[in-house]
């Protein structure tokens, strides 16, 4: 077996292992899922490294332009041959493993041409329409950084698509309902904590649909603007069930997919 021949067993393998593991991208757990991954693909890593080091600058295209189609090629042929009925369930899990996993991964050297192929691996999955979604280059950095940042959150990203600055209104009023009165009681707070666990992610998969800014929009008028009515009325118990009704409904449609196989 060549080089190419043994990278390209790699990454297959990288991308159908990790496929199975979506279910565990949430803050809790996705460090030690990658640190995992980090040695179990460690040789393949290594290979890819060591195989544009020794190879002259002036064709190192050459070896991203035999690489780079591998895995997009590789899961296309898989998408054919899923029922039209799992269609939506499946691209959800596709572009999920590649954005949080197999791209984080195959960069994290932050080596030049290393990057240069994951760029090159997105642009050729976009190209071929291996699902409806649009997948965006990510790094670990990035990804991980979304557990933790505050605009990375379903109503700051909300209001951000409908150009609504963070101090906005309808941002403060959701902000002090969770501060004063989810936080105020411990089944509040456990909604917090399951909320921040999970929707780095939804925004994640929401960001990579084409519709997102209408996606969003219509998160605005089925669950935030009735949410802050209920604030608006005193009926803090309705908002908190209604907001809960949204994460439910989001998870079910965008992070559901792991949890049918």
């Amino acid at each position: 077996m060549d080089r190419i021949d043994s990278i390209r067993e790699g990454l297959i393998t990288l991308f159908d292992e990790m496929l199975v593991r979506g279910g565990e991208f949430k803050r809790s757990s996705y460090a030690g899922v990658m640190e995992s991954a980090r040695r179990r693909y460690k040789d393949t890593l290594d290979e890819i490294i060591q195989c544009y080091s020794e190879t002259p600058k002036e064709e190192r295209a050459a070896l991203t332009g035999k690489l780079a189609p591998i895995i997009p090629e590789y899961a296309y042929e898989k998408m054919q041959l899923v029922k039209k009925r799992d269609r939506d369930r499946v691209c959800v899990d596709y572009n999920m493993n590649m954005a949080v996993y197999v791209i984080p991964l195959l960069n994290d050297s932050k080596q030049e041409d290393c990057i240069a192929l994951t760029e090159k691996i997105v642009e050729l999955w976009n190209e071929k329409g291996i699902t409806n979604m649009h997948l965006k280059h990510s790094t670990y950095e990035e990804v991980a950084g979304g557990f933790e940042r505050k605009f990375c959150y379903i109503t700051t990203a909300v209001c951000g698509s409908m150009g609504k600055a963070d101090d906005c209104e309808e941002l403060q009023a959701l902000r002090s309902f969770r501060d004063k009165y989810l936080m105020e009681t411990k089944e509040g707070q456990k909604l917090v904590e399951e909320y921040y666990e999970i929707a780095p992610g939804l925004v994640m998969m929401i960001d990579m649909q084409r519709d997102a800014k209408e996606i969003y929009e219509g998160i605005y008028n089925d669950y935030l603007a009735p949410c802050l009515g209920f604030i608006g009325e005193g009926k803090k118990d309705a908002c908190r069930e209604h907001y809960v009704s949204m994460m439910r409904s989001l998870e079910n449609k965008y992070l559901y997919a792991q949890e049918e196989r």
